[in-house]
């Protein structure tokens, strides 16, 4: 079901429409007439609802939805939330714990939210965590929750446009994450050392940020590969980058990189030339007529 809505009662209408009709599936659409800056509680009631999208196309700060009502946690066949362009809403409530089938969780655009609630950790089930920017940043989320670890069946992981300043450990005991994605994030310029311990990544992209270094774990990525960090202000690499023998693509286009560690050539598995535009580098080590492949820049 997807509608565009342009007042309460028109929203009551649907939600009331979507429980007798036991749907799985509703977009709910605020257009930029509603005024009513809240949405029903009995949003709560449509209990077979299996995807969930809350989007708002009004920009009016005036009249922005402030918060998700909590019946939302009595949702619990819920798979997909997507929450989308709620300029005003700054919080999620902590019930969000509850939805303990839910896949995917997407969050876009929702420019003044603060916080991720450690509740999240709850959500065993959830395979696609999205904080992300479509058109604007989300540029009042600084941290993310200590207990993200705690997702053990997460497989993808996107971080785009937020004021993230450090990701927390705990980010280490995914152990099933497979791709992980941060772009854009101004105020992160570090990848904490625990990054090491996710041994089923097999893609990781860094692009559009302020990463001055890497950890030296990222040696035991041994499952890498793709490792993409463009646009950043990288100034070496970690010595032991070479053990990633199974890397297939390596790029790190407009870094600060004056020169490669020896290790360079072990990367036996690239299936590419490593992208090097747009670094200040000055020498090669030997090694790199090791590579299958011959280095751009």
């Amino acid at each position: 079901m997807d509608i565009e809505i342009e007042s309460l009662q028109e929203a009551e209408a649907v939600i009331e429409s979507a429980i007798r009709a036991k749907v799985k599936r509703l977009d709910l659409s605020f257009s930029h007439r509603y005024r009513d800056s809240v949405i029903p509680d009995s949003i709560g009631d449509i209990s077979n609802l299996e995807e969930l999208t809350i989007y708002s196309k009004s920009q009016n700060i005036v009249y922005g939805i402030e918060q998700i009502p909590t019946t939302i946690g009595k949702l619990t066949n819920l798979k997909m939330l997507q929450i989308s362009k709620l300029w005003e809403l700054e919080y999620l409530p902590e019930i969000i714990g509850n939805l303990t089938n839910l896949e995917v969780l997407h969050i876009s655009d929702c420019s003044r939210l603060k916080t991720i609630p450690n509740t999240i950790g709850k959500l065993k089930k959830l395979r696609r965590l999205e904080l992300m920017e479509s058109s604007f940043p989300l540029a009042n989320l600084e941290n993310l929750p200590d207990n993200i670890g705690q997702l053990s069946s997460l497989k993808e992981l996107i971080i785009t446009s937020t004021a993230i300043q450090s990701l927390p450990n705990s980010i280490g005991n995914l152990s099933n994450l497979d791709f992980l994605e941060i772009r854009r994030n101004p105020k992160l310029h570090q990848l904490p050392d625990t990054i090491g311990k996710l041994h089923q990544l097999t893609v990781m992209i860094l692009e559009r940020g302020f990463l001055t270094s890497l950890p030296e774990s990222i040696g035991e990525l041994r499952n890498l590969r793709e490792l993409i960090i463009n646009y950043n202000k990288l100034t070496q690499l970690p010595q032991n980058i070479g053990a990633l023998t199974k890397l297939e693509k390596l790029e790190l286009i407009k870094n600060q990189l004056t020169g490669l560690p020896d290790s360079i050539g072990n990367l036996s598995g690239l299936q590419n030339s490593i992208l090097l535009y747009g670094n200040p580098l000055n020498s090669f080590p030997e090694s790199v007529f090791n590579l299958p492949f011959e280095i751009d820049w």
